[in-house]
């Protein structure tokens, strides 16, 4: 069997995590099939060559503007080609946090074209961003075009809430929870912590810790047609402190450096989901600070206490039997596909 693994788009080092443990699900659940990993990113740069126009000088010679932006077949959108659309297989799998208008309006176009060639598409470990009327319609409509019918959540309010479009549902766990059985990252030399902060100021910790505290910023690439990212992205939040102005800041390319930092920090705390569930799946301590629906996902994992309030550990006999639930669940939703 072949199975395509539709990444998305590394501007965010979190959605490489996902990715990562997406293809760890899959290698547990069929350790014979063939997993060819394809990119989103095509779809992510002409996402935003449709928002602002493209360059202007794309704007002038296209005529393109943006009143049709939201439509999923915008000229740009149709114009880029996904390397998924040019190999056969028997099964497309999507990964993370896509049942929302901004990812299917980037991948519907390839989406449809893969279902035109009666490639089944399965999503695991999906959850929304909002969860408003609006997106349910939206989120309804794309599963209704597309004849999606299996859907592994990632927390309890997506499974509620978009349970009733599929004929295979499982209430599940996060990718990137998955992320320990495919790399194993070497023991660090010193002690520290990591603090992760992009949408927030950085809280003074008051509680003993290492003398040296790393600072990941989570968008090492630019976006395409100069999004606005990094230092740019922080302004527009309203952070003040510049991020290379503070000690120990880090930004790499690779994910595998990030989940160095994961594996090996004291306690991890960020405003960033994804910052935090790769401490904790390595068996360290994390802190989340932020409210976000997205955060719901917490409420699916074995945790010692209040993500939010304190340091927290997952129970990892608990979170192992977790994953072995949603891969038998993986197993039993594509048997009812293929």
């Amino acid at each position: 069997m072949r199975i395509l693994l539709l990444r998305t788009w590394t501007t965010n080092i979190g959605n490489g995590f996902i990715d990562y443990g997406a293809r760890a699900m899959l290698e547990r659940a069929f350790p014979d099939a063939e997993i060819v990993e394809t990119g989103g990113y095509p779809n992510h740069a002409a996402d935003t060559a449709a928002l602002w126009g493209g360059t202007r000088k794309l704007a002038r010679m296209t005529g393109y503007d943006r009143g049709s932006y939201e439509s999923p077949t915008h000229p740009i959108r149709q114009n880029t080609v996904n390397v998924s659309e040019l190999i056969d297989a028997d099964l497309a799998v999507l990964p993370g946090c896509v049942l929302s208008r901004p990812t299917f309006r980037k991948y519907y176009d390839t989406l449809r074209q893969l279902r035109e060639r009666d490639i089944p598409i399965v999503v695991i470990g999906g959850g929304g961003e909002e969860y408003d009327e609006d997106e349910r319609k939206y989120v309804e409509a794309v599963f209704d075009a597309l004849d999606i019918d299996v859907l592994l959540t990632r927390d309890r309010t997506a499974y509620e809430e978009y349970g009733d479009l599929v004929e295979y549902l499982y209430d599940g766990i996060d990718c990137s929870l998955f992320l320990g059985d495919s790399h194993r990252p070497p023991e660090a030399n010193r002690a520290f912590d990591v603090h992760t902060f992009d949408k927030l100021e950085e809280p003074d910790i008051d509680e003993a810790s290492p003398s040296t505290i790393i600072r990941p910023d989570h968008a090492p690439f630019d976006e395409p047609y100069h999004f606005p990212v990094g230092e740019r992205a922080r302004k527009l939040v309203g952070l003040e402190t510049p991020l290379f102005e503070v000690e120990n800041v880090f930004v790499s390319d690779l994910v595998t450096d990030y989940l160095f930092l994961y594996a090996n920090a004291d306690v991890v705390r960020s405003d960033r989901i994804h910052a935090c569930l790769p401490a904790l799946t390595y068996g360290n301590r994390a802190q989340f600070y932020f409210d976000t629906p997205r955060a719901n996902l917490f409420d699916r994992v074995p945790i010692d206490g209040d993500v939010t309030a304190e340091p927290v550990r997952f129970d990892m006999d608990e979170l192992e039997r977790e994953k072995d639930a949603q891969v038998d669940a993986l197993e039993e939703g594509i048997a009812t596909v293929l």
